[in-house]
């Protein structure tokens, strides 16, 4: 049991410190975003990039933060049903709903690695002026997916020992 609670809480570390540190990207979204602003608006001199790598880094942004999100339990779900049910029926619920997750984090990962394995192998860019570099983000694809994947395991872990907690099984 020691080792299932510290694997668990490797898996909750991991995801915690991406979601810390994704926190800083918000900042270079928002600095590049004022930049351009106050380039275009005050300067009548605006950027080719500013708002292209903006969109790229909150793309990433956006994939990455899922496994973090789950860590927080703040996914949406509903909520009219989960809300009215005790803790040993949310925990049925939550390993009944697992093989769904595991579909959609399984096809998340396949599709996007090989979608991630095309574009570095095209040297994928974009169609703008700017022909910036699209496969950066289309790598987080997969490497958000497999953190998803690793929170929702510990995830399913936690609901699994809750519901063996609540029936007395030792």
């Amino acid at each position: 049991m020691k080792y299932i609670l510290s694997f668990l809480r490797g898996i909750d570390a991991i995801n915690l410190w991406t979601g810390k540190l994704l926190r800083f990207l918000i900042l270079g979204i928002g600095g590049m975003l004022c930049y351009e602003v106050i380039l275009r608006y005050a300067f009548n001199a605006p950027t080719i990039w500013a708002h292209e790598l903006s969109l790229h880094v909150f793309g990433a942004y956006s994939v990455l933060g899922a496994g973090y999100v789950l860590f927080l339990n703040e996914h949406v779900r509903t909520d009219v049903i989960y809300a009215r049910l005790s803790p040993t029926g949310r925990a049925i619920f939550d390993l009944i709903c697992f093989p769904l997750f595991l579909m959609f984090t399984a096809v998340i990962s396949v599709e996007g690695a090989e979608m991630a394995a095309l574009s570095i192998a095209a040297r994928e860019t974009t169609l703008t002026f700017l022909r910036s570099p699209i496969y950066p983000v289309k790598v987080a694809i997969p490497v958000a997916s497999f953190l998803l994947l690793l929170q929702g395991l510990a995830y399913y872990i936690r609901s699994l020992l809750g519901l063996i907690k609540a029936r007395g099984v030792n």
